[in-house]
């Protein structure tokens, strides 16, 4: 993987295949720190620790229909060759918690990638239930939620052409908005 936006898919279809009826997605940016940091949170089945362990581990996967699961293991060896942090908590019945930190500056740091369409692309997927996406630069935060979006939208689709556009766009512009205007 290149960029961060396709870890996230690749991390939130962890979450999704955990049954979670909520998906949290944090991406935040402090220049300050020289920190770009991804938080994945969700309130699946979660893992004991033995699991966790195991979900580190590429050759190991609860998938039938691929032999090994790449997403954790991935983004653990991204963060190691940034020289930066990765932090898994998982309980059963409650959760799970990501946090992949990464030196801004740091030449193996991923690009953050094309977030927006990330971001509609979760929004989207039949077996989301509740989803948010928060995107923190400094002081300035902007946040996208699932439901209020679909309770705007009162019943019209997020596949239509037009609301499609909408998203991508609206999502798209705060972004640069909260980054200074640069995309």
């Amino acid at each position: 993987m290149n960029d961060l936006s396709l870890y996230i898919l690749d991390l939130v279809e962890n979450s999704i295949n955990a049954h979670a009826s909520m998906i949290e997605v944090t991406v935040r940016e402090d220049q300050n720190k020289n920190l770009l940091e991804l938080t994945i949170r969700d309130n699946g089945m979660g893992m004991d620790e033995a699991t966790s362990a195991k979900a580190l581990d590429p050759f190991y996967t609860t998938r039938t229909t691929r032999r090994v699961g790449l997403g954790l293991p991935f983004i653990k060896m991204a963060t190691e060759e940034a020289l930066g942090t990765f932090r898994l908590e998982s309980s059963p019945g409650v959760g799970t918690v990501l946090t992949a930190g990464f030196p801004a500056d740091h030449i193996n740091t991923p690009p953050l990638g094309d977030l927006a369409a990330t971001a509609y692309a979760i929004s989207i997927h039949q077996e989301v239930k509740g989803f948010k996406y928060r995107h923190v630069v400094g002081q300035q935060a902007f946040e996208y939620d699932l439901d209020q979006v679909k309770s705007v939208l009162d019943g019209v689709s997020l596949t239509e052409g037009k609301v499609m556009k909408f998203i991508l766009e609206y999502i798209q512009e705060n972004i640069d908005s909260i980054r200074g205007g640069t995309p």
